[in-house]
């Protein structure tokens, strides 16, 4: 034994051989670390800048320490020092945590094992009782957007090995620089759903959505009140049909016959099969109209009826998703994905 530290020890090993040989080996004994690739709901990862003594430079690193040691000499559990480790260096807090793997660090000369967390969900530590850096640590907080973030490693702008690793990893999830993601790349909890939508479905749902557009119904009432007056007044025959077309405006159903006529013009989108996953940044869409990957940020509100979800877009727009679609185990995913992303907001 050379040193032993407040948690790190140097030592020269004796190893002998197979065949009686002996070598001396120098080795560095480490608790281990943890190391986090925190992803917020616009793609961008938190990383931190500081200086690098053994280095001698400033590295741009993912969040990441080590396990403490405890009073007991065993080693701190790494699920509580992930999160522990991200608030004190970037002051955030995550509501979803997956284990993506461990791996030794320099294992020629160390045992320091690391462990690699995905953190999403972000949101700020209470500053009140916020923990912070060591005293010795000068960071210094920046926000990249994933794939910026990856072009730096390539660059040889980000050299820190846990930070290669982790945002490398994070590129194959995503989708590598061409944006396809691959198929199992999906963050946390994911719900999947595969349907084709019928002809009284589609009608149904632009019936609901209809019904839900303030500005339809107020006009529909206008119309309504205006027919009302014709009959009561003049007994006019026209406002019998002004009446109507009102009621259907309220009701929503002034719709279907447009929906009916588009089904039967264009039967096979009608008929087109749509895949969906839904995990912790948003939700993948593949359909002959709709391929991509959509962030939660890209959805204002969700609402739902007995048969429906609607999530309607910022620019405007709704996404029609029928509950069947779902499994059972799917549907309470999705629930939770909705709720933990504020969007749920209750009944059509």
């Amino acid at each position: 034994m050379l040193h032993r530290g407040k948690f790190i020890e140097f030592r020269v090993d004796t190893v002998e051989r197979a065949d009686g040989s002996r070598a001396v080996r120098d080795f560095a004994g480490h608790p281990g670390a943890v190391a986090i690739v925190a992803l917020d709901a616009d793609g961008r990862v938190a990383l931190v800048r500081q200086w690098r003594l053994a280095a001698h430079d400033t590295l741009l690193e993912i969040p990441a320490g080590g396990l403490d040691l405890l009073d007991d000499g065993t080693k701190e559990d790494p699920e509580i020092a992930s999160r522990r480790e991200l608030e004190e260096e970037t002051g955030l807090r995550a509501g979803t945590w997956r284990k993506l793997g461990e791996f030794y660090s320099a294992p020629g000369f160390t045992d320091e094992l690391m462990h690699l967390y995905l953190a999403t969900d972000l949101s700020p530590a209470d500053p009140d009782g916020r923990l912070g850096p060591d005293e010795d640590e000068r960071l210094i907080l920046e926000w990249r957007p994933w794939r910026d973030a990856v072009a730096a490693v390539e660059r040889g702008e980000i050299r820190d090995a846990k930070s290669v690793a982790g945002l490398f990893w994070l590129a194959r999830v995503l989708g590598g620089s061409d944006g396809a993601a691959d198929e199992e790349a999906t963050v946390g909890e994911v719900a999947r759903a595969t349907y084709r939508m019928t002809q009284r479905e589609l009608i149904l749902a632009n019936v609901q959505m209809g019904r839900r557009s303030t500005f339809m119904r107020a006009l529909g009432f206008l119309v309504v009140a205006l027919s009302l007056f014709g009959l009561v007044n003049f007994g006019d025959p026209l406002s019998v049909a002004l009446l109507v077309l009102g009621l259907s405006m309220v009701t929503g159903w002034f719709a279907a016959p447009l929906v009916w006529y588009q089904a039967r013009k264009r039967p096979d989108l009608v008929s087109a099969e749509w895949q969906l996953a839904a995990d912790e940044r948003g939700l993948r869409i593949a359909s002959p109209m709709v391929n991509g990957l959509n962030l939660w940020s890209t959805f204002r509100v969700a609402k739902e009826s007995r048969e429906f979800f609607f999530l309607d877009t910022n620019a405007g727009q709704s996404l029609v998703i029928p509950k069947r679609a779902f499994g059972p185990t799917d549907l309470a995913t999705f629930y939770r994905l909705l709720e933990r992303k504020g969007l749920l907001k209750g009944g059509s």
